[in-house]
């Protein structure tokens, strides 16, 4: 038995991995694994943990496709699409994902502990030069958007901006395109419908874009050292390198602290709730998602201390927890109930891949040139104010900063996502106003 344990992979014996593949892929042969959370969260992360392994192992795939985020992404939704996984355990993936809302869940730990993981001054200096590069991105989106559309198509730049700029720009699905399909209405009196399908075929095909996008900015960065923070800061410092991360290893950290970290780091999540859907649901007419008022109230818990050391450990070695621990069960989530496999098919024409493809390299340049002035680094500016606005929301954030390995970026990206989505929805009143 010892020799048996000495044989690890992923930390653990391989013989364990072996019992508990055969154990997920005969219950479901025979329809004996269960549906209930518990079952789910088992398979899920089985499943999911040896492809993500197999993909950070893959010289190709781990070097230049993303590594096991991203393969686990594209053959679950593949499997899904295929029929390889029966109905019943992707109807259970659904509900996890959506009805109990897992990935919420997950999010909420992600942005709480990024933003408590990052010391103070380094996180007000961030946030204060943010929009710059969040417009930034907006405006090199239009501007490619419109040399693609009027050259290589013949579209009108109105055109171009409401089928194309403004959904895949609009901060997701949910809290982008469906509201923007309402306002859209109101605004010209066209049937919301036709204008969501439109939008939701862009914002699909662009999602899938910005990955791949991610991928490749994470490759000039490894190329070009300078021009990144690696994934662990945003901001450039002057003369010696300043860490971003708060040091907090002079402090002791009990379970306890770690199982109160948990409980404060939901509690934000309900909190912002109550501000988007009570308090203030609203500001200028522009309805606030919940996912900014979590960024906002994790902000506050930051900078004024209010948190003692030791809970703040709790909250970082619970981060670190998540990170880890329930990834591969969420990619793999999100994989089943997220990506659409058949919906990019269909929505992938030659007109709307060259558009997408502008816009987002459009809001790449603008973002990295924006995040220069102000003074981040380019890539990493690219990458969460550029792609993380020209994605799915939230479940794309998570799928962007994986296949760029900056997951640590995250609340720039839930920035990005939720304030900056909120200025499109402003702004497409308008431009439906001029256009449509």
């Amino acid at each position: 038995m010892e020799k048996l344990n000495k044989v690890t992979w992923m930390g653990l014996p391989v013989y364990l991995w072996v019992i508990m593949a055969v154990s997920v892929f005969a219950g479901m042969h025979v329809g004996a694994l269960g549906t209930d959370f518990g079952a789910t969260l088992f398979w899920l992360t089985v499943v999911g943990g040896i492809i993500m392994g197999v993909g950070n192992q893959l010289p190709i795939i781990k070097d230049y496709l993303g590594g096991g985020p991203l393969l686990l992404l594209l053959l679950g939704s593949f499997a899904t699409w295929s029929g390889w996984i029966p109905d019943k355990y992707v109807e259970a993936t659904n509900t996890w994902m959506a009805t109990i809302n897992f990935q919420a869940f997950y999010l909420t730990l992600l942005i709480v502990g990024a933003v408590m993981a990052i010391e103070r001054k380094t996180l007000l200096r961030s946030l204060i030069g943010y929009l710059p590069c969040i417009l930034g991105g907006l405006a090199g989106a239009a501007v490619m958007a419109m040399i693609a559309g009027v050259l290589f198509f013949g579209l009108d730049i109105g055109d171009i901006l409401m089928t194309y700029v403004m959904p895949i720009m609009g901060g997701g699905s949910a809290a982008g395109a469906l509201p923007m399909s309402s306002i859209y209405e109101e605004v010209t009196g066209k049937d919301k419908d036709v204008y969501y399908g439109i939008a939701m075929s862009a914002l699909m095909v662009a999602n899938i874009l910005c990955i791949f996008f991610a991928v490749a900015l994470d490759i000039i960065g490894k190329k070009f050292p300078k021009m990144t923070g690696d994934g662990t800061q945003l901001m450039r410092t002057k003369g010696e390198q300043e860490d971003a991360a708060e040091d907090l290893s002079g402090y002791s950290c009990t379970m306890q602290d770690i199982g109160n970290g948990l409980l404060i780091m939901v509690s934000c999540w309900v909190f912002a709730g109550l501000f988007s859907k009570w308090l203030l649901p609203k500001i200028l007419g522009v309805s606030i998602h919940q996912y900014a008022y979590l960024v906002v109230i994790a902000v506050i818990m930051n900078v004024t201390g209010i948190l003692p050391a030791a809970l703040r450990k709790g909250i970082s070695k619970m981060y670190k927890f998540i990170n880890v621990g329930l990834a591969p069960a969420v990619f793999g989530g999100m994989a089943i109930s997220l990506l659409d496999f058949q919906s990019f098919i269909d929505a992938l024409s030659v007109k709307t891949l060259c558009i997408a493809v502008f816009i987002i390299i459009g809001c790449i340049i603008g973002s990295a040139i924006a995040g220069y002035f102000v003074g981040y680094y380019p890539v990493d500016a690219a990458i969460t104010g550029g792609l993380c606005m020209a994605n799915m929301g939230g479940s794309g954030d998570m799928l962007i900063l994986a296949a760029g390995h900056r997951m640590g970026l995250m609340t720039y990206a839930s920035i990005s996502s939720r304030i900056g989505g909120a200025i499109v929805l402003a702004i497409s009143g308008v431009v439906f106003g001029l256009f449509g």
